[in-house]
């Protein structure tokens, strides 16, 4: 009777280490993979300007202002967005305690105060960290496309392969070197 208590308390105790131990790793590879996007942001922006800030705002439906104050008080781009981004999970999340980005804002700006990380306040506020790196990489995505604009003005390189192509076009004739179709033989007539 010991033993079988014994054995249940331990089979018990490896099942929960066993299923709990990848939930754990999933929260490190997520907190991992926001420093790595925070990371991004913070060297692709380098410098403030009215186009990061537009970008953001717009991104995330909040008036420029807040991406102004934010960015003023916070480290960089990344931290900013990154605030942003659980701000938008937390409305999302949990509208009838936070039902606009302000209040959000305020409420993780508390918490980031006190030295939490990004995980124990996704944890702490109700919601998985994942879909906060999914809308902090695409706003990286928009700030990078937004800084390849800002370095060939005028022309975007999607263009600039447009460009290119139709020149190809107009300068080879078609398949030179290769006769047409009512020209070649029939495939009995062909050597080997």
């Amino acid at each position: 009777m010991q033993g079988n208590i014994t054995t249940a308390l331990l089979g018990g105790l490896f099942l929960v280490m066993a299923l709990g131990v990848p939930v754990w790793a999933r929260a490190n590879s997520d907190e991992a993979q926001l420093e790595s996007v925070r990371k991004d942001i913070d060297r692709v922006s380098t410098s403030a300007s009215t186009d990061r800030i537009q970008t953001l705002s717009s991104q995330f439906n909040v008036d420029p202002s807040v991406v102004e104050k934010l960015q003023a008080t916070n480290h960089g781009w990344g931290e900013t967005t990154i605030e942003l981004a659980m701000a938008r999970r937390l409305t999302l999340t949990d509208a009838t305690n936070y039902p606009t980005m302000t209040e959000a804002l305020n409420k993780i700006e508390t918490l980031r105060g006190q030295k939490m990380g990004w995980g124990k306040i996704a944890n702490g506020l109700g919601f998985k960290l994942g879909p906060v790196v999914s809308t902090a990489s695409h706003a990286r995505n928009e700030l990078r496309r937004e800084s390849r604009v800002e370095k060939s003005p005028g022309i975007l390189k999607s263009e600039k392969a447009e460009k290119a192509s139709r020149v190809e076009r107009a300068e080879s004739p078609g398949f030179a070197g290769r006769p047409e179709r009512s020209m070649r033989p029939d495939r009995a007539e062909r050597a080997r």
